[in-house]
């Protein structure tokens, strides 16, 4: 998937576009904390254990197995996107200009995953050719520095090793909760419900849900800390920017392009389907139809990349990292 903080960044991006209708803009724009919210829905059931996820990147373990993140992507996600937004529609334990900034913000990772996944994954696999190791720690390497790059071009810095980072981005509910597990804002019974409605048994608590949202503050402090920005200028050398941001392969900017223009016609699309209130079954057929919601773990690559090398097509050296 794409990092956390690409994601985040893509979600306020889109609070300023004049392309969206203006209703659905102003949410974003008003509610940036819910927006971030829905930014990250997808995968805050990976935040479990900051300290172990952290020393499984350092020491180039694989990916923890979080069943129910895995569930997110791959089970449904175009039949649980007209259920998110069936909830939407609804009224609920939130104001309506709420769970419209949280359905657009999650609409906005549905479209960031869907254009850019199959480049992280494609990253992933080429280097695990070239270098060996485990797939999922390739692939947190590509997020992270295609993040890291996009960041530079765009900001003219990486958000990471920053505290607005803690302070901000991954202040994703009101009066977040850093030491202790707080299951009571109405955004978390909101969320739960949507979740259990769609997942049933399997959909997390209320406690397991404010324990990923605290999980998900305990990243963002450590990814503020000095020396994650000293990693970060460390590696972000020309070296790893030509391979995972721009090369003859690919562009970076590019997919980033495509995945931005399709969160605008998803979320448009979306946002006539609430305001029409026609949520019939032809009309879901439809939304699918238009929306063209995938496996957002694989999801279709559409020949754009080359194929992947072979081990006899290559020059087996160390590492950029």
């Amino acid at each position: 998937m794409p990092s956390a903080t690409l994601h985040l960044t893509h979600a306020e991006l889109l609070g300023q576009e004049r392309r969206l209708a203006p209703e659905l803009r102003d949410a974003l724009c008003r509610e940036i904390i819910c927006c971030r919210l829905g930014s990250v829905f997808v995968d805050l059931p990976f935040y479990t254990n900051i300290i172990k996820m952290m020393l499984g990147y350092w020491l180039e373990l694989p990916a923890e197995n979080c069943p129910f993140a895995l569930k997110m992507h791959r089970y449904h996600p175009d039949l649980f996107a007209w259920h998110f937004l069936q909830q939407t529609h609804r009224d609920g334990h939130l104001p309506p200009r709420q769970r419209l900034a949280i359905m657009g913000g999650f609409l906005s990772h549905i479209a960031l995953d869907l254009e850019i996944h199959p480049l992280v994954n494609w990253c992933a696999r080429r280097d695990l050719i070239r270098f060996g190791g485990n797939e999922s720690h390739h692939h947190r390497l590509a997020e992270k520095y295609q993040s890291l790059f996009f960041h530079r071009e765009l900001q003219g810095q990486d958000i990471i090793g920053t505290m607005r980072v803690f302070t901000e981005a991954t202040r994703i509910v009101d009066h977040a909760a850093f030491l202790r597990v707080n299951p009571e804002p109405p955004v978390i019974r909101w969320c739960t419900e949507v979740l259990a409605g769609f997942f049933h048994e399997s959909a997390p608590s209320m406690r397991q849900f404010a324990s990923w949202i605290r999980a998900f503050r305990h990243f963002g402090f450590v990814v503020s800390l000095p020396i994650a920005r000293q990693n970060s200028n460390r590696l972000g050398n020309d070296v790893n920017r030509r391979r995972y941001f721009d090369n003859e392969d690919f562009s970076f900017m590019e997919y980033f392009e495509r995945a931005y223009d399709r969160s605008i016609e998803l979320m448009n699309l979306a946002f006539d389907l609430l305001q029409s209130g026609d949520f019939s079954e032809d009309r879901r057929d439809q939304f699918l139809a238009q929306a063209r919601i995938h496996n957002l773990a694989q999801p279709p690559e559409y020949g754009r990349l080359p194929a992947l090398p072979q081990h006899g097509d290559l020059e087996l050296g160390e590492a950029a990292i």
